[in-house]
């Protein structure tokens, strides 16, 4: 069992379960960290990625490498920007992400996400 099992199938709720809340929760609750994101009031997926790519220096330091339970920020269609959490299983790396096209946490192979969906704006790891 890897610690990110007890987040999958978690339903996507904006603002309150969306990609940056999960990442917030798992750095809490897998690495003791308290992150508190300042409430976000974006309406829209544009804004609250847009969100996300302003704050991320303010949280986070961009690392050369992937950490298990870190952070790493991705660029969809439209280069909005989405979070997700490293995840090494089975010797490949995961992102467990807050998906609201599916509308509930996954956990997706890095190499299926980049290849179908998303490009690697970089790793980090939490201030």
């Amino acid at each position: 069992m890897h610690w990110s099992d007890s987040y999958v199938n978690i339903a996507y709720v904006p603002e309150m379960a969306d990609c940056a809340v999960l990442a917030a929760r798992v750095a809490n609750d897998v690495l003791g960290k308290e992150i508190t994101l300042p409430v976000s009031h974006a309406a829209t997926i544009r804004a609250q990625a847009r969100q996300v790519d302003e704050l991320k220096d303010d949280y986070a330091v961009r690392v050369a490498a992937p950490i298990d339970g870190q952070p790493v920020l991705l660029i969809g269609r439209g280069q909005s920007c989405h979070i997700g959490v490293m995840c090494w299983i089975a010797h490949e790396w995961w992102v467990l992400h807050a998906n609201q096209s599916f509308g509930f946490v996954t956990r997706e192979r890095l190499r299926d996400l980049t290849r179908l969906h998303f490009k690697v704006e970089g790793f980090y790891q939490w201030l």
